[in-house]
């Protein structure tokens, strides 16, 4: 059993191949994670802080999620998260540094490709848009506080 970042930045449980998101808080403190996929029925109760599982509800209609799958989501979120919180930094140097942390088997180089273009968008929608026109421009220019480095 182990937590994943999602693609929303939602905590996703990892349990016995399947990933669990988080539905409601229940009584005496019970979480219940219903299964990723919409056609599954499949849900876990957990207690003491995510720690021990209190009981399993149903079985999966599915196959369980590749390894290779798991290990790119990790990857690409981890590093979506570094690339936005510290934007000066080279996106290869980046994705060097958590390679030689993590499980590199199951990556290829199509996957190294779609994490540096996830990184990527990542960055560029925290940058604003450009503006079309020059009203959109002079706009801009007028709602910038713009100072001096005295602060003027």
């Amino acid at each position: 059993m182990e937590f994943i970042t999602s693609e929303r930045s939602k905590t996703l449980l990892v349990f016995e191949g399947f990933k669990f998101s988080f539905q409601k808080l229940l009584k005496g403190d019970v979480e219940r994670w219903i299964c990723c996929t919409k056609s599954c029925k499949c849900s876990v109760k957990l207690i003491n802080n995510r720690t021990d599982l209190l009981e399993k509800l149903n079985d999966h209609n599915h196959e369980r999620i590749e390894k290779k799958l798991l290990n790119r989501q990790k990857l690409s979120n981890s590093l979506k998260r570094k690339a936005t919180a510290d934007i000066s930094t080279r996106p290869r140097k980046l994705i060097c540094s958590e390679l030689r942390n993590s499980d590199v088997d199951t990556l290829d180089a199509s996957d190294l490709n779609l994490i540096r273009h996830n990184m990527h968008r990542a960055r560029l929608a925290r940058h604003p848009t450009l503006p079309k026109s020059i009203e959109e421009n002079q706009n801009a220019i007028k709602n910038m506080d713009i100072q001096t480095n005295t602060g003027e």
